[in-house]
């Protein structure tokens, strides 16, 4: 039963999205590993004029107090382009965070469930911020190392306030670590990364920043067709696509960023990323121009020590080839000829579904050491 004090609203003007944007510091206060959302950015991407989300989507946010203080809160939203590519039946909630309190979730979890079956829906899933290419997933396994960039993190307890309304799994996501392990040899490796490449008449080269401008279109038609037959795909739009790869591009080095071509053709491509986090939690959510400095130095210029492959994919042409052990080889090769400090590269989300890729990352040394949990629940 709910306790009368306890009461959940939805959010109402700037000064409650801010007080729903910084409720977070209270949860993680005490959370080492926790970094903090940029609150600039944070704000535009919930903004329903700004956000990427907004062309096809809608969202509603819910902030729980009890007496008055905050004590948890949630989004509910509708995808379009979900609905266009998979059931109308569905809606989700996102950006959920709780005090430790079973009555607290379930107050929340009602008001998200509430909206989404207004909007007609029958189905409720989650934790998606706000589709699989955002933030997706509840931690359930990996609490003991920092998030990535672009990944979720959360204290254990929120499995069991979930489980608790009556949410079911639907589906894991892993994060695997490659790092340098005793034996590699260099040669070796890009002997065995040349054979494929040149078994298929194939080359790989570094995407260039001017190469990035001009085949960002073919990257991004080349991502939503590969990825079309994965859980959950919904094609990224030209804005979200500007949001996240345009946005990222001038701070990534190029030698990160490969591609696999047959041709003039690509054949596959990996887009790896310095792991911003590691700069963002020094700056406690600001985001002014000393931290875009910041941030650009520690990028460019300061040796990496912690990256993140944010996609890597195959044409279907090319598949069956082999084609993903080269990209993958060419990540180890890089780092181990190029950034002799890199402590690991973060290679995710992996769906668990994608059994070619995860059995090549074991392969090859990669730990899986971060599990990723999506949930849903009839209405």
């Amino acid at each position: 039963m709910t306790s009368p004090s306890l009461v959940v609203e939805p959010v109402a003007g700037p000064a409650e999205l801010d007080a729903f944007i910084r409720y977070p510091w209270e949860i993680y206060r005490d959370d080492p590993l926790w970094v903090p959302p940029l609150i600039p950015m944070q704000r535009d991407f919930l903004n329903r004029d700004k956000g990427p989300f907004f062309e096809f989507g809608q969202a509603e946010y819910f902030l729980a107090r009890r007496d008055g203080k905050i004590v948890g809160r949630i989004s509910a939203h509708l995808n379009g382009l979900y609905e266009q590519h998979h059931d109308k039946d569905t809606g989700f909630f996102g950006f959920f965070e709780c005090e430790n309190r079973q009555e607290t979730a379930d107050a929340l979890f009602e008001a998200a469930a509430a909206w989404v079956r207004g909007h007609g829906k029958t189905r409720i899933h989650g934790p998606l911020s706000f589709g699989i290419y955002d933030e997706v997933g509840l931690l359930v396994d990996g609490f003991d190392s920092p998030p990535s960039m672009m990944q979720t993190h959360n204290p254990p307890y929120y499995e069991e306030l979930v489980k608790g309304w009556g949410f079911e799994k639907t589906y894991d996501w892993y994060a695997y670590r490659i790092s340098e392990k005793p034996g590699m040899d260099v040669e070796k490796l890009k002997r065995l990364r040349d054979s494929i490449l040149t078994r298929q008449k194939c080359e790989i080269k570094p995407i260039e920043r001017k190469e990035f401008a001009k085949r960002g279109p073919q990257i991004k038609e080349l991502f939503n067709d590969i990825w079309s037959k994965n859980w959950g795909h919904v094609p990224l739009t030209d804005k979200q696509y500007e949001d996240i790869f345009v946005t990222l591009q001038p701070l990534v080095r190029p030698d990160l960023e490969t591609m696999i071509l047959d041709g003039d053709d690509i054949a596959a491509f990996a887009v790896v990323s310095p792991d911003m986090n590691r700069s963002v939690k020094k700056f406690n959510g600001k985001f002014g121009w000393w931290q875009k400095l910041q941030l650009l130095w520690d990028c460019r210029v300061k040796p990496l020590t912690h990256c993140r492959a944010i996609i890597m994919g195959v044409s279907r042409a090319h598949q069956w080839k082999r084609l993903h052990h080269a990209i993958i080889l060419n990540i180890i090769i890089n780092f181990l000829v190029n950034h002799p400090k890199m402590e690991y590269c973060d290679c995710s989300l992996i769906p668990e579904s994608l059994e070619q890729w995860n059995k090549t990352l074991q392969d090859f040394g990669g730990e899986r050491y971060k599990v990723f949990r999506l949930y849903d629940r009839a209405l």
